[in-house]
């Protein structure tokens, strides 16, 4: 029962948000909602599935029916660039978790791992694999710099800066919904269990990206998902965000939650900055384009904002995958080797001793 009023506390807070024009109402509304009813009720129910596992189908269905063969060369030419802006913004990370570790006391090594943008699960997946990581600060730092990013980015994007207005997916109405989608649905969730099967990264989101990609490329008519099922994929992923805010116990809580969302704010000033500096190295990206496509929040929630207000949801979706890809197969063995360093250094000067 506690699930289902958990449940409606979100679409509450997602309506909420919706009428008020906010961005990503339906994700930003239903995690703010999720996480009153928790803090207020002490409850949390678990999900009956994964939500956000479910809710990235439709969101990779959505990407993919963006790709075609000129998508293709735009990203062979990118790939300079996304060497660059993500190198950038990694050893930033890298600066911000000595600075956290300096401010806070706690385990360089823990802070590190929480600081680079990898996204969560994938982070807390590889420092589980690392000795003397603390996984309850990886988490913090993790959801604190995603809730900040998703709350921060949406509403700096909406503003006089970039003049994107007040265009939502979630206001546009369906002129007719072809039923067809629901085949492609079907395909596109096959795609997915087959990516998870091959250990891909958030292959329920690269799975169905791929495949309908992959159709698109070959001239398959492939019919346009209706906005709603968009709308209830925001009001999962909310859910699960909402649901992740658990903070364990650490050492002056309130002083690392701070130090970690401040720390959170100035990277995605950062990330701004690079996306200002992109603008000079690529002729065919818009700043709001740039922004999105840097700045470092999860790829799905990413590339929702880039769909709400209409910017090149391919570029974006390439320069957060290819972060993505270069934090999971590079970032582990140079973190490895780097604590290995430091650890027999330390040793060392212990010996002198």
């Amino acid at each position: 029962m506690s699930f289902y009023k958990m449940f409606v506390s979100a679409i509450i807070g997602g309506m909420v948000f919706y009428l008020f024009h906010l961005p990503l109402a339906w994700l930003l509304g239903a995690m703010i909602g999720t996480l009153a009813f928790i803090k207020l009720t002490k409850q949390t129910p678990k999900l009956p599935f994964s939500f956000r596992t479910y809710s990235l189908i439709p969101i990779g269905y959505t990407i993919g029916e963006n790709f075609s063969k000129q998508t293709l060369l735009d990203m062979v030419t990118h790939l300079p660039s996304m060497l660059l802006m993500t190198i950038g913004l990694v050893l930033f990370s890298l600066l911000l978790a000595v600075v956290t570790n300096k401010l806070t006391h706690s385990n360089l090594k823990s802070t590190i791992a929480g600081s680079i943008p990898g996204g969560l699960t994938q982070m807390v997946a590889i420092s589980s694999e690392i000795k003397g990581i603390d996984l309850t600060v990886v988490t913090i730092i993790q959801v604190s710099r995603i809730i900040t990013v998703i709350m921060l980015v949406p509403f700096i994007v909406y503003s006089p800066i970039f003049h994107a207005g007040n265009t939502d997916i979630t206001s546009t109405s369906d002129v007719g919904v072809n039923w067809l989608f629901l085949v492609f649905i079907v395909i596109a969730y096959a795609a997915a269990i087959i990516a998870k099967k091959c250990k891909f990264p958030t292959p329920f989101m690269l799975g169905p990206l791929i495949i309908i990609a992959v159709l698109m490329l070959v001239g398959v008519e492939v019919p346009t998902i209706p906005a709603i099922v968009i709308s209830a994929a925001q009001v999962l992923i909310g859910i699960d965000l909402g649901m992740q805010m658990k903070f364990g116990e650490i050492e002056n809580k309130p002083r690392f939650l701070a130090i970690s969302i401040i720390s959170s704010v100035v990277l995605v000033g950062f990330s701004f900055v690079l996306s200002a500096i992109l603008l000079g190295i690529e002729d065919n990206i818009s700043l709001l384009t740039a922004f999105i496509g840097l700045a470092p929040g999860g790829m799905a929630e990413m590339a929702l904002l880039g769909q709400a207000v209409q910017a090149d949801l391919t570029i974006i979706t390439t320069y957060q995958l290819f972060r993505l890809l270069f934090i999971l197969f590079l970032v582990p063995i140079i973190m490895k080797k780097a604590f290995l360093f430091l650890e027999r250094r330390q040793a060392a000067k212990i010996a002198l001793k």
